[in-house]
């Protein structure tokens, strides 16, 4: 198997073929905003991806919008972490080679990888043993070895040195952006599909994964009156998926509505009485900002990440007491100015977080200003 021609600069391109998440949106934004923001100058770059594989659409954005080219490689049929040890760094040629999603080659030294957090050893029981057993081993690794290592908050940075991860200060910290849903038109109809009204409703992007620590705020939902606002519950497939789990909601409290699309998505943080974001960890978080950029007040947890990112623009409560989210919801409820207080302060936090000045960044971290 022999690399044909390569390229300077070479992409792991390995998270376009798979569902997305929060990392891969991260992936799929800095890779756009270099293209519209940064001035790459006369290097050839290039997206690597398996061979023959089927590239998934983010969100309502495409792989087309990308501003380098994509090419598969490798043997047909080798895919996923194999492709990416065997494949990816001998397609990648001597040229530097760029990794969003924590994972990389163990054979690349000439790399950057971006780790996005240390839950695997943070919180283990969120993910299968076999994906501990080996992130576990990979990521020290890869870490060491790679020239660069990048992660998206002080706190994920502190975690992965504390963990022997990453050498100390070795990690530069290179936080995500919110504009992305500046872009996003909202559906206007998704509200009255689901019998919702502007205002009438607390908000969750939930899922099974226990560091996402739903079940915490359905217990506080049903702590407190129906006078309250019942909550909805996003993502994560659907209400089996979640009662298979020993999650339930009953209706007077709120219900799961499955998976949404961006412009759903849109819609329902626009017109939320406030996002509820209860995690128990997050190297970033996501949701928080995306909601403040779209003007929703943000209840936020005090765990991992979410303080230094939210800053004094969400309301806070502990992710292991019910009482104190039952409480939350309760104060915005009640207080209008409390809401438009929140609403205001997350309107220009979010504003500090851009995708345009992650590339900028990234593309000083690693030393490729344009030649």
């Amino acid at each position: 198997m022999r690399a044909r021609e390569t390229s300077d600069i070479s992409i792991n391109g390995r998270f376009l073929t798979r569902s997305p998440t929060g990392v891969d949106r991260c992936a799929f934004e800095i890779l756009k905003a270099l293209g519209e923001h940064v001035e790459w100058g006369t290097r050839e770059t290039e997206i690597l991806l398996p061979a023959g594989a089927r590239i998934w659409r983010h969100g309502n954005d495409s792989s087309a919008e990308l501003p380098f080219p994509i090419r598969g490689v490798g043997p047909r049929g080798l895919k996923g972490h194999l492709w990416e040890q065997i494949a990816l760094p001998i397609f990648a040629g001597r040229g530097t080679l760029l990794n969003f999603c924590s994972s990389a080659p163990i054979a690349r030294r000439k790399q950057a990888v971006m780790i996005h957090d240390a839950q695997v050893w943070d919180v283990p029981e969120t993910f299968s043993r076999s994906f501990v057993a080996a992130y576990r081993v990979l990521l020290p690794i890869i870490s060491r070895r790679s020239r660069h290592v990048l992660t998206v908050s002080q706190f994920a940075k502190e975690r992965l040195e504390a963990h022997g991860v990453v050498p100390k200060d070795k990690a530069v910290v290179i936080y995500n952006g919110s504009d992305h849903m500046d872009r996003i038109s909202p559906d206007s109809d998704v509200l009255a599909r689901y019998g919702l009204t502007s205002g009438s409703y607390f908000f969750a992007l939930g899922s099974v994964a226990r560091h996402k620590n739903i079940k915490t705020v359905i217990e506080a939902r049903q702590m407190i009156g129906e006078d309250i606002p019942p909550l909805i519950i996003a993502g994560g497939g659907n209400a089996k998926v979640f009662s298979g789990a020993g999650l339930s909601l009953d209706e007077k409290h709120g219900r799961f509505i499955g998976r949404v699309s961006d412009e759903e998505l849109k819609a329902l943080y626009t017109n939320a009485l406030a996002l509820v974001f209860p995690s128990i960890t997050e190297g970033f978080g996501l949701p928080p900002v995306e909601a403040m950029r779209c003007g929703c007040p943000v209840i936020a947890t005090t765990g991992g990440a979410v303080p230094e990112v939210c800053g004094d623009a969400a309301l806070y409560a502990d992710p292991r007491d019910a009482s104190q989210w039952a409480a939350a919801m309760e104060q915005v409820t009640l207080s209008a100015d409390l809401r438009s207080g929140l609403k205001s302060k997350g309107l220009v936090r979010a504003g500090q977080f851009e995708w345009s000045r992650a590339a900028r960044e990234l593309v000083d971290t690693l030393g490729l200003e344009a030649p």
